[in-house]
């Protein structure tokens, strides 16, 4: 079981580099982080050395691979992917406003501008609620004075706001045929 276990890993690996090869992104991803649960499955497997190089890859690759998974259709088969991409950009996120060292988006507005072009607005909602959304343009200012990273700036907030907006209008317009 254990020699299946390593095998096993390395396979993934080997998936992973042909998709990093092949320019597949997302597939060498996904192969990379079958590889970190096969290997973090046996607690004698976890300190290997290879576990720890995977680790360091997921987190550099993560904000790119996030951004590729997000631009896949909306398709039955792709829901699960969908989904997975949905909680990387969420723990990115939570990150990048609790303000940790292993987060690796370097230009927050750019990357959090692009993620939120290919979210729907239902999507936008759960993954930035209004109370946290303002939240984090109150402190906005306080931020900038100690010249730390801003996460959400204008732009972003703005498609969030919208978001919000429109999820909020829709929903009330649901009330109205349902009372009427």
């Amino acid at each position: 079981m254990f020699h299946l276990l390593i095998i096993g890993a390395f396979l993934k690996c080997a998936i992973a580099k042909v998709g990093f090869e092949k320019n597949n992104i997302s597939q060498g991803f996904e192969a990379l982080a079958r590889a970190q649960c096969l290997l973090r499955s046996k607690i004698s497997l976890g300190k290997m050395m290879l576990l720890a190089q995977i680790e360091e890859s997921l987190e550099e690759l993560a904000p790119a691979c996030t951004l590729d998974l997000l631009g896949m259709s909306h398709t039955p088969e792709n829901a699960e992917r969908s989904i997975g991409a949905i909680a990387a950009l969420h723990e990115l996120l939570r990150q990048g406003l609790d303000v940790e060292t292993s987060c690796q988006v370097q230009d927050w507005a750019c990357f959090l501008h692009q993620a939120l072009k290919k979210l729907l607005a239902t999507e936008i909602v759960k993954l930035v609620p209004w109370d946290s959304l303002a939240i984090t343009r109150k402190n906005r200012k306080s931020l900038e004075a100690q010249n730390q990273r801003i996460v959400i700036d204008f732009s972003s907030f703005y498609v969030v706001l919208l978001a919000h907006s429109a999820l909020g209008v829709s929903s009330k317009q649901i009330d109205v045929h349902l009372k009427a």
